[in-house]
């Protein structure tokens, strides 16, 4: 592969797309919002007395406690990705930046002169 070629950054569209990760994160907590309503809505579909309420209550009830807990931590991490490719894209903007003014400060013989981006 000749140089020039390969990896590539598009800071714009990282920025862009990294932005959208935090729809995916609200889409998130909008579906635990709708199912906790919903789930409430119907009360406690087994009952509250007798030995049968009890063991439904500990099996499914926290199982459905675990998963809205998942369902939380899921969105976080998905705001922290888009953060984070927000702030890389960034870094690859700076270091293009840097290499625009360094090259425009260069000759091709190596010498440096005056100049900057242009």
């Amino acid at each position: 592969m000749s140089p020039g070629q390969g990896l590539s950054a598009f800071p714009e569209g990282m920025t862009r797309d990294g932005s959208r990760i935090h729809d995916a994160a609200d889409y998130t907590d909008e579906l635990v919002a709708r199912t906790r309503a919903a789930r409430e809505s119907l009360g406690t579909p087994w009952g509250e007395k007798g030995e049968y309420a009890e063991q439904m209550q500990k099996a499914i009830g926290e199982a459905e406690e675990t998963l809205y807990l998942l369902l939380d931590h899921i969105a976080v991490a998905q705001r922290q990705a888009a953060d984070g490719t927000v702030r890389t894209a960034s870094g690859f903007q700076g270091a293009e930046d840097a290499n625009l003014d360094i090259a425009a400060g260069t000759d091709l013989d190596g010498t440096e002169r005056p100049g900057g981006r242009r």
